[in-house]
């Protein structure tokens, strides 16, 4: 092979390689440039908007939806359970302050994911969430629960807040509320306006039931979804 050639063919390689490299170069500032924009837009956003979520990752979310029904052997006893144990209702005196008298579902969690929804409705009160074995016995989330509760609770129609070994302000007032657990995360969300409510970071290896408390302002009930198909 002559050295015009060997020379063309060097040429060759050198301009296939500053193509490449042009491209590289361009393909890393695009992404930059987006990363950057995608910052910005977040900056922009008010809370409300920060805490939507697409409806692709809905999707993604109810497809791990799953039928909760309660169990009456863990129902406290001012509590009615419905004959589909899909509803429970508080039936003492709704005198005095919230008492967050409960039930868990019959289902228990270790890993994976799992989806359930409950209607609160106009309830004054309610407390919904995850809670360890022993919830089963007490039958009463406390007032102020330590390690062993992840829960989210509307006191007197005004305070809403979420509860573990800590106490967070939360805001809105949903009406329908989603919850989603993974293997280490519990998340809560208005399902109808398709809104993040609340995070819990879950480092719990044993088993975590659904808990469930109408409180003690009203006698109205908390209403768990059904899969539709499912009786």
């Amino acid at each position: 092979m002559d050295k015009w050639k060997i020379t063309a063919l060097l040429l060759i390689f050198l301009c296939f390689f500053l193509f490449a490299t042009i491209l590289a170069c361009f393909y890393i500032w695009c992404k930059r440039n987006n990363e950057r924009r995608r910052k910005e837009d977040y900056q922009d956003m008010d809370e409300e908007e920060r805490r939507y979520t697409t409806k692709r990752v809905w999707k993604s979310i109810q497809e791990n939806e799953v039928d909760v029904v309660l169990f009456p052997d863990t129902a406290h006893h001012e509590l009615s359970l419905s004959d589909d144990a899909s509803q429970v209702r508080f039936t003492g005196s709704t005198q005095g302050p919230d008492r967050w008298y409960c039930v868990t579902g019959s289902n228990w969690f270790t890993k994976g994911n799992c989806y359930w929804e409950v209607e609160v409705g106009e309830k004054a009160s309610w407390a919904l969430g995850l809670a360890t074995e022993r919830i089963k016995e007490s039958r009463v989330i406390p007032e102020n629960p330590e390690n062993g509760f992840w829960i989210i609770r509307l006191c007197g129609g005004k305070k809403f807040e979420a509860v573990s070994s800590t106490v967070s302000a939360l805001h809105g007032k949903p009406k329908k509320v989603g919850i989603y657990k993974t293997t280490k995360e519990l998340s809560f969300y208005d399902a109808e306006m398709r809104t993040c409510i609340h995070t819990f970071y879950i480092e719990y290896p044993g088993v975590l039931y659904p808990v469930f408390s109408p409180g003690s302002r009203d006698k109205g009930p908390l209403i768990i979804k059904k899969i539709k198909g499912k009786k």
